[in-house]
């Protein structure tokens, strides 16, 4: 048995079928015979679409969305250097709960962001899966509460028995949906058990999993699931050097040159402390009248 059929066998010991996939394209990229090759090919093939692609299970689809880390934009992407220690951090507590699964000590990475509405903590979670390399899971909590108590825990349960079974960034977008402080004069009994049962599932999470919270009510959500992110990070308002560089960015993506025109369009149309989302809103819009005006003239 060589080196690489020994990687193959533990990366599927450990549950890890991303890289068990890439370790059987790297063995059968090394395969040379004359009769292997048409299974080769037929493999490579089926390992390519495979490696880009995640299929959910029927029964989730509804509660849980999945994306290509390789497609996040990253040349579009502002990252301040207050995230790039946070994201650092979060890649350095992944590679050592890797070490702690070896160990057999349970201990998966876990990262809350809060701050306004549209200030990009969801895009920073992208990031974070894309600098990873692992799918991008989202928690859709619309459609995991069900009227019914034991609906929605079951919802949940369905969520969590999948993330278990492939290395991922699994998000909760707007956690306090569910996450809500127990013991609240408007608190009913049926949403704290949910609280529990939330907790409950996080404690049961493999190291392979990273998990990333996102709110912007982080004061009002329950201590006891708070306490289950160990890094915490507040996305603080964009500052006037920030909104040009997002700005810079997004253009620069699209080719169109900004040096005589985008300062002064970014301090006459963009408020200081403009949410992330808006700014891309309104680099949008402007793209689209300039593509509008291209096509007039042509």
């Amino acid at each position: 048995m060589n080196d690489n059929q020994r990687w193959l066998i533990r990366h599927i010991c450990d549950g890890d079928i991303k890289r068990a996939r890439q370790q059987a394209k790297i063995i059968l990229n090394e395969t040379t015979t004359s009769k292997d090759q048409q299974f080769k090919k037929t493999m490579l093939n089926l390992l390519d679409v495979k490696l880009n692609q995640l299929e959910l299970p029927i029964n989730i689809r509804e509660f849980l969305t999945v994306e290509n880390p390789s497609e996040f934009p990253e040349s579009r992407f502002l990252l301040r250097p207050e995230e790039a220690k946070i994201v650092e951090l979060v890649l350095k507590t992944s590679r050592a709960a890797e070490e702690l699964t070896r160990m057999k000590i349970a201990y998966p990475p876990s990262l809350m962001l809060y701050g306004d509405s549209g200030c990009g903590k969801t895009m920073l979670a992208r990031y974070i899966a894309h600098k990873l390399d692992r799918p991008f899971m989202y928690v859709r909590f619309s459609s995991i509460v069900d009227s019914y108590l034991g609906k929605t825990q079951s919802n949940i349960s369905k969520v969590f028995n999948y993330v278990k079974t492939i290395p991922c960034v699994l998000c909760f977008d707007e956690i306090d949906a569910i996450g809500m402080a127990r013991g609240q004069k408007e608190d009913v009994g049926e949403m704290s058990r949910i609280v529990v049962a939330l907790m409950q599932e996080l404690d049961t999470l493999p190291n392979s999993a990273i998990i990333i919270g996102a709110t912007n009510r982080f004061n009002e959500l329950d201590t006891a699931l708070v306490r289950r992110f160990a890094i915490k990070h507040e996305i603080l308002p964009m500052t006037r050097n920030d909104i040009n560089a997002l700005a810079e960015r997004f253009f620069q993506y699209v080719e169109i040159p900004t040096e005589e025109w985008l300062s002064d369009w970014c301090n006459v149309n963009i408020a200081e402390s403009e949410p992330a989302s808006i700014i891309v809103e309104k680099c949008t819009r402007l793209l689209i009248e300039k593509i509008i005006k291209m096509k007039v003239k042509e």
